[in-house]
């Protein structure tokens, strides 16, 4: 019986194991497939060593391949990063000076100028970079020299400060530099590395580092440009009363446009003066102080934008609206977000909801120009006035809304039910519709503004005519009320057992839910029907 060695002799007499002797290439491209997909560079480099350690052949392969060297970061000690650039050779390097918590205690020990100071001098080298500067000078002394091989540029400023004083990156000498992400530091952004940009994201800017004027220029110069992303900035502290300029931006490329937290006078002024035919994404998420213009904003800023959000409604076959007496908040995305994906996510603070509510009906149309999707809408208002009122009324020709939640309110309630319950000629013609056509859910919430019989008047009338034949689109009801979180003695705390009987067996209604935040003493657990023996 025999069996097949596992080695062979070595020329020193010792047994070398058999998978010693593949080809070169062949170890090296099995070490790099072994080492872990992690962002952690300790682990990396962890397992890397770990590798060095099947044979002397292991190792000797390992220090001699210089890709496997190419990462310099604060996470590891010095004497690391010094022998990595050491072995890395002339290969491209990647620089990560994080100042992350979960360094090593080593790690920690060190100076991160001292880690970025051993790293410039390789600056030639660098492809991929992310820098935590924890002074206002580091950025002026150690980046200015020209970085021909970087692609991808984050780097943020650990102070504030006096940090206002514009500094010339790379020398305005990085011509491969596609995404740039920038954190509280001033560049001069009449470089010319703006012109290749794909990706640009600004992050807690203050004004005097970047203005609204400055974004325009940049966008006009990065013809390549696909994704802008500004959050958290203060783009122009005095802003001026808008004037569109005589030239409009013409993006082709750009498909994601994300503004977060800054002034809304300047997301206004941005959008008016660009044009993006193939968006995918737009996110406007407001300014807490900043209200928007109703003479106009939806007009100039979003309404080059209204055949995107239509394509997007039609696309996703959803969305959801909340509106209150401050803002309106549209989304519609899809999940999982795949390739070629449109989402929008609007949060508008709009001071009154005839424009936000007369937009969004502009958006989605009526009639025949409707984009008919499943929409749920919620409405929290503690104000209405009669302007309000005839923006929904309008708004209630909407065959798509399927979900309506009337949310803890003074003054709302009412008057949606009796939209629900008013038959109005459709604006395309044809047979006489209810209030919201397509609605399936209803949620209200208890409220001392509305009672059980304006429920059951407006459930009565809304179906009173319904003929299946002539009006197949107006689905049965599902209706749920919500207790309020203040008081117990609002409709539906403590309702008629009988009226709710009622409401349940009326013609439409396909269930009726009552939900409580807290079980009430002598409330009944089982109602018992004789007739039905249910």
């Amino acid at each position: 019986m025999s069996t097949t060695q596992s080695t062979v002799p070595s020329d020193e007499g010792h047994m070398t194991p058999s998978i010693c002797k593949l080809p070169l290439e062949l170890i090296s491209y099995i070490i790099v497939l072994s080492l872990p997909e992690t962002t952690r560079i300790d682990q990396r480099l962890k397992a890397l060593h770990s590798t060095r350690m099947v044979s002397r052949m292991w190792r000797n392969n390992v220090d001699s391949t210089p890709s496997l060297w190419n990462v310099v970061s604060d996470w590891v000690p010095f004497h690391v990063n010094s022998t990595s650039i050491e072995r890395s050779g002339g290969c491209p390097l990647e620089v990560y000076i994080t100042n992350n918590t979960f360094r090593s205690r080593l790690a920690k020990e060190q100076n991160p100028i001292d880690v970025l100071e051993l790293a410039s001098r390789e600056i030639k080298r660098w492809s991929k970079v992310s820098l935590w500067l924890p002074s206002s000078n580091a950025c002026s002394m150690y980046l200015t020299s020209p970085a021909p091989l970087l692609r991808d540029l984050h780097v943020t400023s650990g102070s504030w400060g006096d940090y206002t004083t514009p500094v010339a990156l790379f020398g305005g000498i990085a011509p491969r530099l596609e995404a740039l992400e920038v954190d509280r530091v001033p560049i001069d952004w009449n470089s010319s590395f703006v012109h290749g940009l794909r990706e640009l994201e600004l992050y807690d800017m203050i004004d005097e580092q970047i203005s609204t004027h400055q974004v325009l220029d940049i966008l006009a110069s990065a013809p390549m440009l696909k994704r802008i992303s500004i959050c958290k900035s203060f783009l122009d502290h005095h802003p001026q009363t808008f004037r569109i300029g005589p030239l409009i931006v013409q993006l082709p490329n750009m498909n994601i446009i994300h503004f977060e937290d800054i002034e809304i006078k300047a997301v206004e002024i941005i959008l008016s003066s660009i044009r993006a035919p193939n968006c995918r994404s737009l996110t406007i998420l407001r300014w807490e102080d900043d209200e928007i213009d109703p003479s106009g904003f939806s007009e100039r800023a979003l309404g080059h934008f209204d055949d995107f959000l239509r394509r997007t409604l039609s696309t996703n076959k959803k969305s959801s609206i909340h509106s209150s007496d401050e803002s309106l908040q549209w989304e519609s995305s899809q999940w999982p977000p795949g390739p070629g994906s449109l989402d929008f996510v609007l949060d508008l603070r709009c001071g009154a909801p005839t424009t936000s509510v007369d937009w969004a009906t502009g958006v989605i149309g009526l009639g025949a120009q409707e984009v008919e999707h499943n929409l749920e809408m919620c409405l929290a208002h503690e104000r209405l006035d009669e302007g309000d009122i005839a923006a929904y009324r309008s708004f209630s020709r909407c065959r798509s809304v399927t979900k309506l939640v009337l949310s803890d309110d003074h003054t709302l309630t009412g008057p949606i039910l009796e939209l629900l319950g008013t038959w109005q000629e459709p604006t395309d013609g044809g047979d006489p519709l209810p209030g919201f056509p397509s609605l399936g859910v209803l949620t209200l919430t208890t409220s001392e503004r509305w009672t059980l019989d304006d429920l059951e008047v407006s459930v009565s009338r809304r179906f009173a005519e319904r003929c299946d034949t002539t009006n197949p689109k107006i689905p049965d009801l599902s209706i749920v009320i919500q207790a309020s979180w203040f008081n117990d003695y609002r409709p539906g705390s403590g309702p008629d057992l009988a009226q709710l009987q009622r409401l349940r067996a009326a013609k439409g209604v396909e269930s009726l839910t009552r939900n409580l935040y807290k079980d009430q003493s002598g409330m009944v657990a089982v109602v018992y029907e004789a007739d039905t023996e249910l």
